[in-house]
């Protein structure tokens, strides 16, 4: 019976991201329940927003660290995978509420006459600012990783879900599925809003729901590129150009459990906020809508680190900041698992922080 060093369990951002690096270091199978970055990575809007003034203290060197890696990261993945996860930096225009400002270097105000030669088509004024954020397109992002992630011979076992991990002498062997038993010297959980039904797990893990809508031009319509140039975002939307054209608006916040149905009176809400904003949105028409399930927990903290099972490992919790966090997770629990001290203290987000 073949043995990995490391089994993940779940292939979305995170365990796609943390195989490609871990790869390196290790023999690494990635088991997946559906088909790898089909889930939350496949919904996400892909904001690489460091600049949130709505991150938690706790998270702030780890969400200001992978902005920091996203440009590397992003190249080593196109040189691999020979796919690009469309990384634009041309940055974001972002409208605060009077209590609210920027935490991130390079962010400054912008008056009405300078947002007007920004960004032409915006027509929503208040409390503007620049901020130096990047985005990807999380699809072509998941795309890439797994490519990169085969290229470098991390093996994959699709289409059948963890059930439990197997533990012999007190500690974690390998995982079951509904189909079959995969042997390992240690495991990973990064099953996101899936992690804590996966036996033993004692982090409190919940879906988040979160619906989005996809516009594009009329058809006859032409554009050299995007509408909108910057990532835009307010109290009540944000706007996030593409490449190739379309836009991705988003996103609810909703405590649905499993549900992914999409609600047509919240499309409409989206698109028609959008076009507050920018009132060509509101001539484009809806390409597409869907919704995901972000990984919440209980402290809206990610979960990561050793759990109570000796070679049981979680990285998962990352709520609205997987595509956001990618980087720098798969470095620090690449860190862990070969045996050296990470770079970032992970007790803030220990897994037994929710023992009873």
């Amino acid at each position: 019976m073949k043995t990995w060093d490391v089994v993940i369990i779940g292939g979305g951002v995170i365990g796609l991201s943390l195989a490609w690096r871990l790869q390196q270091h290790a023999s690494v199978l990635v088991v997946e329940k559906s088909e790898p970055a089909r889930e939350a990575t496949h919904a996400a809007g892909g904001m690489v927003a460091h600049c949130d003034p709505h991150t938690p203290r706790a998270l702030a060197d780890m969400v200001a660290a992978s902005a920091r890696m996203y440009p590397e990261f992003v190249r080593e993945l196109r040189d691999e995978a020979y796919e690009s996860p469309d990384l634009r930096e041309v940055g974001t225009i972002a409208f605060f509420a009077a209590d609210e400002s920027p935490n991130c270097d390079g962010a400054r105000a912008l008056d009405d006459d300078e947002l007007s030669r920004t960004e032409p088509l915006v027509t929503h004024r208040g409390r503007a600012y620049f901020l130096p954020e990047r985005s990807v397109d999380p699809r072509k992002l998941g795309s890439a990783l797994e490519k990169a992630a085969r290229h470098r011979c991390v093996d994959f076992a699709t289409g059948s879900p963890v059930t439990e991990v197997a533990v012999l002498g007190g500690r974690a062997t390998g995982v079951r599925t509904t189909k079959s038993f995969y042997a390992a010297g240690a495991v990973v959980n990064c099953a996101g809003a899936w992690a804590a039904q996966i036996k033993p797990f004692g982090a409190p893990t919940r879906p988040v729901k979160g619906q989005m809508v996809c516009v594009v031009p009329q058809p006859g319509t032409r554009h050299s590129g995007p509408l909108i140039q910057h990532v835009i975002r307010t109290p009540d939307v944000y706007i996030i150009p593409r490449s190739d054209g379309r836009i991705v608006l988003g996103a609810t916040v909703e405590e649905a459990g499993f549900d992914k149905r999409v609600d047509a009176d919240t499309v409409q809400r989206l698109h028609q906020e959008a076009a507050k904003v920018a009132p060509e949105i509101g001539q484009m028409r809806i390409h597409d809508d869907w919704a995901g399930l972000r990984p919440g927990s209980p402290d809206d903290l990610p979960i990561l680190g050793t759990t109570s099972l000796q070679g049981y490992f979680a990285a998962t919790g990352h709520y609205r900041d997987g595509i956001m966090l990618a980087p720098i997770t798969a470095h620090l629990m690449t860190q862990l698992l070969t045996g050296h001290p990470t770079d970032i203290d992970l007790a803030p987000f220990s897994p037994l922080r929710f023992a009873s």
